[in-house]
């Protein structure tokens, strides 16, 4: 299993994924899936997620309900505890403790673009033995 950030679950949607550089299916969080969500349908923002994207109608609809072959949301009630103890143990925030709580309850590897890793991720996701790697979308 690998979980993904938003920027690379929008890439997976549209099978224009890049190698990951790891085995099993692709997964993202319901707080990557709620941000890109959030991204496509709002409008009055324009950031780089929203950029991206011809059709936003269409795109929100895919991303809301994707193909299981291309990308899974993990329920965030199942690694719960993990993430309450990360956010606690290192002062996470919501993203990182749910994203590090998931990778650490499924023993799931992890793949983010570059400007989604944090100033204290690498420590957090080290600590955690959590296999982290940035990837070039």
């Amino acid at each position: 299993m690998v979980i993904v950030d938003d920027h690379l679950s929008l890439l997976a949607i549209a099978g224009r994924l890049p190698d990951l550089m790891a085995d099993g299916p692709i997964v993202t969080t319901w707080g990557y899936q709620f941000r890109m969500a959030r991204a496509v349908a709002d409008s009055s923002r324009r950031g780089s997620l929203s950029r991206r994207v011809a059709d936003p109608d269409a795109v929100l609809r895919r991303y809301l309900r994707p193909p299981a072959n291309r990308l899974i949301v993990l329920d965030p009630r199942v690694s719960a505890d993990q993430s309450v103890r990360i956010a606690v143990e290192y002062q996470a925030n919501q993203l990182l403790a749910e994203l590090a709580g998931s990778a650490v309850h499924y023993g799931a590897a992890v793949r983010l673009t570059a400007a989604n890793v944090g100033r204290t991720w690498p420590t957090v996701m080290q600590t955690e033995g959590i296999v982290l790697a940035t990837v070039q979308p």
